[in-house]
């Protein structure tokens, strides 16, 4: 008898460990409250309705849906239209972290607005989601949070509720426009309530991921051009600066070289894109944003309209070159990594801070943008610096980690949870002593992001949700996000006959605040090979010794340096005393041990022989019986 209860007892402790670490008891999505009764939400007389001059609207019921018909006249000004209930009773919200509602447009202007309102009687907040009324299928649990809403109010007495359709004067149109927009299901729930993950998911070993893993290289390697690029979109025969970090870091793992000279396939066309980044690299250590793939002309420079720098696609060049020097040992590119290091550390701040550049006006804006951050604290761990990546990891999270809501704000002082931002933050923080974060965000994302687009496959939508987003989605099965087998077998269920996978499961362009098509993607594609291979773009695969940047040389020690002309007798005084040297050690600007001296052969006075090593920048590490001691050293 205790022998079976012994086992009836581990059976249950083996069944509620293995609900646990597989994230059983964990649902996508989320279900809220109705904020309206669905019988008034449904009566038409309930409803009120008001515009702009010049504009008109009038509204119809079925059982489930509201029907806002709106009319704009024509000219140039802001024009809206808006049906509102006023409730019975203020209700009380004040306890609720999410709103949601499914909405349907029809065909119209790209710049027709739907905005939501809710008013205490005085006061008002509202929030706008751009285009959407021009989506002609349902868009369900368009969720926005509580602190997205612009405006006081006092949530504890919403009386009004308005549904409005809006655009502004500087959208230019003048025309006569018409349609139509359907809302049901308004719903809120509280954060707190949410079950969230509590272990990260792997995939199961199957024989079908490398056969998958193997058919998207394959599926890589057709997009690539003469000229070394790769097509982000055959369509309009662009290449864009992130997926090429992507893609270099990828041909990098696969490639094989012997002295530098390429064995494969994959070696031969890491070797062409390293080339081409180098030769097409600017004088102040960026790149160019995206390139017209067939001739290699420069089709963005920088950020469009602003004349920054965009730091969430150009440390990812940085990443991909280190991944190629560190496995090929092709010194080729050193000259363009250390000028892009140089560019990027100048625009960092001793305390973590990370800032991008006007290249025009040579002018500093500090960067908020999480995504750009994470882009940019990868090529810092790449290049074998964890003290100033661990320091902007620091600085990036205390500003924009909600530890009510617990997820990670897509910008300093801007609230909005979109999926980059939390998905690579997951994986940069893994290693962390706060990497319960990254369950916790992903849980979070897990909910409020999740959707099934216009049908299959189910997934996540960068900022909406509207559709399925492929690669976005496949940034959190890399992350290993609750649910990633079920997203995952469901995403290759659905890629291209080459092996490649679209970028959405839609294709309406700019709406919502994203870009949805069904293009075939080059960076979806990389993350398809990275979730098939269970890794990630965010693992450092040759991680360079750690060299402890920042430090400077104690006071009197000196070192003569050749062919540097300086002389000197090499001491080393730490706190008045005289320190023995045990070390010597130059590393290249990857943390490459170049030059290594140890105890015995160290005499004073002491060269250091650096004549056979090209022009660029190397680093000195002493390591005395008090301290470590760094310098830079730089051969002209």
């Amino acid at each position: 008898m205790e022998k079976k209860y012994l086992i009836f007892v581990c059976g249950c402790l083996i069944l509620f460990f293995t609900i646990c670490s597989s994230g059983q008891s964990y649902s996508l999505g989320w279900q809220g409250t109705d904020l309206i009764p669905p019988d008034q939400f449904s009566d038409v007389n309930r409803w009120y309705t008001g515009s702009s001059t010049g504009e008109s609207c009038y509204v119809t019921t079925d059982t489930a849906n509201v029907y806002l018909h709106w009319k704009f006249g024509s000219g140039k000004r802001n024009k809206w239209a808006l049906c509102f209930q006023i409730l019975n009773e203020p209700i009380a919200l004040s306890d609720l972290n999410i709103i949601g509602v499914d909405v349907k447009g029809s065909p119209c202007s790209l710049s027709r607005h739907i905005r939501i309102k809710l008013e205490d009687g005085t006061n008002q907040s509202t929030y706008i989601w751009h285009g959407l009324a021009s989506m002609t299928r349902w868009c369900e649990k368009l969720a926005v949070l509580k602190k997205q809403f612009q405006g006081y109010v006092n949530w504890n007495k919403i009386q009004v509720i308005t549904f409005e359709v809006s655009s502004d004067a500087s959208a230019n149109d003048t025309q006569v426009d018409s349609g139509t927009v359907v809302f049901r299901k308004l719903q809120f729930a509280s954060v707190d309530e949410w079950q969230r993950a509590v272990s990260f998911e792997t995939l199961k070993d199957t024989s079908t991921l490398d056969s998958i893993k193997n058919q998207t290289l394959r599926g890589i390697l057709s997009r690539q051009a003469a000229n070394g690029l790769f097509y982000t979109w055959l369509e309009d025969k662009t290449s864009f600066l992130y997926g090429h970090g992507l893609i270099l870091k990828i041909l990098s793992i696969e490639g094989q070289w012997n002295q530098s000279i390429p064995l494969n396939v994959y070696a031969e066309a890491a070797e062409k894109l390293a080339l081409f980044l180098v030769s097409h690299q600017d004088p102040k250590g960026f790149w160019p944003r995206a390139w017209n793939t067939d001739d290699g002309t420069i089709r963005t420079y920088v950020e469009e309209y602003d004349g920054t720098v965009w730091m969430g696609d150009f440390p990812w060049i940085i990443t991909g070159l280190v991944n190629y020097y560190a496995k090929s040992g092709d010194e080729r590119v050193l000259n363009a990594i250390q000028k892009a290091r140089s560019f990027l550390y100048n625009l960092i701040d001793s305390n973590g801070r990370l800032y991008t550049l006007n290249i025009y006006t040579d002018t500093k804006y500090e960067v908020t943008s999480v995504e750009a951050y994470a882009a940019a604290i990868l090529s810092v761990y790449e290049l074998g610096d964890s003290a100033k990546a661990n320091a902007m990891l620091n600085y990036i999270s205390s500003k924009t980690w909600d530890n009510n809501l617990k997820y990670w704000q897509e910008a300093i002082n801007f609230p909005r949870p979109v999926l980059f931002a939390n998905t690579w933050m997951a994986q940069l923080i893994y290693n962390t002593p706060d990497y319960y974060k990254a369950t916790d965000a992903l849980s979070f994302v897990g909910k409020t992001l999740f959707t099934k687009g216009p049908g299959s496959p189910e997934g996540f939508d960068g900022i909406g949700p509207v559709a399925t987003w492929y690669e976005g989605t496949l940034s959190y099965i890399c992350a290993g996000g609750p649910g990633s087998q079920m997203l995952f077998d469901s995403i290759v269920k659905y890629r291209y006959a080459d092996g490649t996978i679209p970028a959405y499961n839609d294709n309406f362009g700019g709406k919502v605040d994203v870009w949805a098509v069904d293009w075939s993607s080059l960076d979806g594609t990389a993350w398809l090979y990275y979730a098939a291979a269970k890794s990630s773009p965010f693992r450092i695969f040759y991680k360079s010794p750690d060299i402890p940047y920042g430090l400077s040389f104690i006071n009197n020690a000196s070192i003569s340096i050749y062919p540097n002309p300086s002389t000197g007798e090499f001491s080393i005084i730490h706190n008045d005393q005289l320190c023995d040297i045990n070390n010597i050690s130059i590393f290249n600007v990857l943390g490459v041990p170049v030059v290594k001296y140890s105890q015995k052969n160290i005499q004073k006075p002491f060269t250091i022989n650096l004549s056979h090593c090209k022009q660029g920048i190397y680093y000195i590490l002493i390591e005395t019986n008090k301290d470590f001691i760094t310098s830079k050293i730089e051969i002209l």
